[in-house]
């Protein structure tokens, strides 16, 4: 009797492993067969916008008010 309830343990431990391991293997292969998909973008390089710090028309009228 013990050892009937310890194999049936055993067995639904081992179904929620493999389980688990299924969901995971699935998730990875539908992820990875979307990116293979797409075709390579052969688009022409573009003029980046310029980033940082720009003095704008706001930036410069708060600059005339706290000069006082």
């Amino acid at each position: 009797m013990i050892r009937h309830l310890r194999d049936s343990k055993t067995n639904r431990r081992k179904f929620l492993r493999d389980l688990a391991t299924a969901g995971g293997l699935a998730a990875v292969a539908g992820s990875a067969g979307s990116v293979a998909a797409e075709p390579a973008a052969t688009a022409e390089p573009q003029a980046k916008p310029a980033t940082g710090y720009r003095v704008t028309s706001h930036i410069s009228k708060y600059y005339d008010k706290a000069r006082f």
